[in-house]
Parts: C-alpha cells; sequence; structure tokens
C-alpha cells in the first residue's frame, strides 16, 4: 500500500514569532524567537519542523529587558550557546550578548556582552556565530547607523571577539532601504554565501519590501558580491519575508525558515493579527547559486528529516 505524501501549508506556526533561528539537537528542533512583549525569548519544540509545540520563555537576560531581539542558539563542545541582542538601559544602545544552557528549552545563564553598540546610533544587533573551514569563530552582526554587516573572530570559550572588525556588506540596492541585516553564512564548495535580508518590514502593503537575498566571496573577508533577492513578497498572499534561518536535514535536504505577514490589515506592524508567523521553505541549489521555492501558501512535500 502506498504511503501518502506528508505536506505542509504555510504558516507553520500562525502567530507572531519572529526573528526566528532553529537548532538540530538530539534529533528535534528548537526553535526560538524575540518576543512580541520584548521582554524574553521565545522558545518551541518540534519533531518534524511543520508541527510546533510552544514552551514559553528560554531566557531573559539580568542587564536588560528592552528591546530582547533575534536569539540563536548553536551546539559547541556539548553546551548550548544563545547569543542575543538588547538595549542597554544605561547607554539606550543595543549590545550583543551571550548565554549558555545545557537544555535547549532553557533557562539560560548570561555569559558576556560580546559587542557594545556605543559607536552607532542605535546600536548593534543579529548575531550569529560561524565556524570557519578550520574551526574558528566568528561573530557575525549587523550594525544599526551607519548599517553594515560586519565579522569579528570569537575566542575559542565562545566569551569574547576581538577589537579588529571586518565590513562584509553595507546597504547599495534601492530595494534595501538603506538596510543590511540578520546575516546567515554558509560555506559550500569553497564558496562563502552570506545570506542576509534588508527593506522594510513594518511598512504598508504597497510599500512592502523586505526580502532576503545573498551575497558570495571567496574569502571569508570578502570582498562579497551580491546576487539577487531569492525570498521577496508576494502581493496579496505573504508580506516582507525575512530574517531567514538555514536548516540542513540529515537526510541531505536544506531548508529556510523565515518570518513573514499574511495579507490582513495595515499597517503590517502593529495591525495584522498574526503578527510576523513562523514559514518555511526548501532551500536548492543549481549551478552554485542558491534558490527558495517560495514563500509558498499552497501546501508543499514536508521535509524528509531523515
Amino acid at each position: 500500500m502506498e504511503v501518502p505524501m506528508a505536506t505542509y501549508t504555510n504558516p507553520v506556526y500562525a502567530r507572531d514569532f519572529p526573528d526566528p533561528h532553529v537548532l538540530v539537537y538530539r534529533g528535534k528542533f528548537y526553535a526560538y524567537a524575540t518576543h512580541s512583549s520584548g521582554y524574553d525569548f521565545q522558545v518551541m519544540e518540534s519533531p518534524d519542523l511543520v508541527h510546533w509545540t510552544h514552551k514559553g520563555s528560554a531566557f531573559c537576560p539580568p542587564w536588560s529587558r528592552e528591546h530582547l531581539w533575534a536569539p540563536e542558539v548553536i551546539q559547541h563542545r556539548g553546551v548550548l550557546y544563545m547569543t542575543y541582542s538588547a538595549r542597554n538601559p544605561e547607554t539606550g544602545k543595543h549590545d550583543i550578548g551571550i548565554a549558555t544552557s545545557t537544555n535547549p528549552l532553557g533557562p539560560f545563564t548570561h555569559r558576556a556582552i560580546l559587542v557594545h553598540g556605543d559607536d552607532n546610533r542605535v546600536g548593534v544587533i543579529d548575531a550569529t556565530v560561524f565556524f570557519d573551514k578550520d574551526g574558528t569563530p566568528y561573530l557575525i552582526y549587523s550594525e544599526e547607523d551607519p548599517r553594515a554587516i560586519v565579522l569579528r573572530r570569537m575566542t575559542p570559550d565562545l566569551l569574547r571577539v576581538s577589537e579588529e572588525k571586518t565590513v562584509l556588506l553595507r546597504p547599495d540596492r534601492d530595494w534595501e532601504k538603506g538596510i543590511v541585516e540578520a546575516p546567515t553564512m554558509l560555506y559550500r564548495n569553497r564558496t562563502y554565501y552570506l545570506f542576509y535580508s534588508g527593506g522594510w518590514f513594518q511598512s504598508y502593503k504597497r510599500d512592502a519590501c523586505y526580502a532576503v537575498a545573498y551575497a558570495t566571496a571567496s574569502s571569508l573577508k570578502g570582498p562579497y558580491t551580491k546576487a539577487e533577492r531569492i525570498l521577496q513578497t508576494v502581493p496579496g498572499k505573504v508580506y516582507s519575508p525575512g530574517h531567514q534561518c538555514i536548516v540542513r536535514l540529515p537526510s541531505g535536504e536544506m531548508w529556510m525558515l523565515y518570518h513573514a505577514w499574511d495579507d490582513q490589515n495595515e499597517p503590517l506592524y502593529g495591525s495584522n493579527p498574526l503578527g510576523r508567523t513562523l514559514r518555511l521553505d526548501r532551500l536548492y541549489w543549481r549551478d552554485g547559486k542558491p534558490y527558495v521555492d517560495g514563500p509558498s501558501t499552497e501546501p508543499r512535500q514536508a521535509p524528509r528529516v531523515r
């Protein structure tokens, strides 16, 4: 008897779950996100990337209760590390912190502030940890005003970064509206792929331009050459998809998870009843170029987890 093909339909979590990041840990998936309250970080659990159970709060840093954004969790040497940004109440600028845990559901414990946002008008946000091909860890993050995506080398324990920084990208495309953020780095076939989001995420529908694009380089520190957008608004269905993360499954499949608005109400930020919902679509490669078959709204074949 033929087994029916498993499918999914976006959104896979139809509630506010912005700035998502997914950890693969001991056969399960854990998703972390900004909370609309701004006071902590959400966490969910899934067996298959499609069916999600909300597990409450993973972490609330002791040094800030303001603008807690974009948590990312990785496993390193048997420990789970969460990078995140929050507004420092003393300076009013966003800083990047790091916390640790042995349980993906938390609680996490604050360990250090990695980068202070004092040199920028708004601060520093959207941190991600990337291990180069020789195992050296780097912190990649976004600076706000002047906008840029930058890189700094980390110490082996991931609790400090070097003073030296390298600018990887600046906004120079019209659609980016002066914004580049949410970096995701992949190394594949001797090429570095820097995925990022740009544009306005909180606009009216007619101005919705937040999207995912990528740039490539033969060296980690660049120079990077920008390519086209690979995930963008579909009018009447999906608006401002972005703040992507990429999950590589044991089956070999790669999937992009991201947030987006649906077609209900505007302006999108503050009026949409669902908020930025969690979605996913398959990431493919053709002749060294990534592309995403989305943003989808119709049933699609579900991820082949194993």
